[in-house]
């Protein structure tokens, strides 16, 4: 998906996501690009939900925030990994073929169609880590 075929207001917020580093709410999504434009709520809401349907951007769940995939490919879309820092909120996306097929086969053995794929691990991280110890 090029971002060229995106709606000028969904490349706002990828770019936003991109450079953040940070999982962000729709709210501080709003909040960061208020002077670009965008005014209200359900802009930000439709802007995200076309990035998720490209497979761009990914919600974390437990977090309730959205953060730039960094590992797009298009047969990636519907799977998401993530390891969740409970102290500090960083989140890291994580690529493993095993994790994916292991659902797959839990899917197939259960005759369990799975749709979306979405596993959140919560944590430290190394640096909340060497804080706690």
């Amino acid at each position: 998906m090029k971002n060229t075929s995106l709606s000028p207001h969904s490349k706002k917020v990828l770019a936003l996501l991109a450079k953040s580093g940070k999982p962000l709410t729709a709210y501080d999504i709003l909040d960061k690009l208020r002077k670009t434009g965008i005014k209200a709520p359900p802009t930000v809401y439709r802007a995200l939900e076309a990035l998720i349907a490209h497979g761009l951007v990914h919600r974390i769940e437990s977090l309730g925030a959205f953060v730039a995939c960094h590992h797009h490919k298009e047969d990636h879309a519907a799977a998401a990994q993530f390891a969740v820092c409970r102290s500090c909120g960083e989140v890291a996306e994580i690529l493993d073929r095993r994790l994916t097929t292991l659902i797959s086969d839990i899917g197939k053995h259960m005759k369990f169609r799975i749709e979306r794929e979405m596993l959140e691990v919560l944590g430290l991280c190394k640096n909340c880590d060497k804080k706690a110890a």
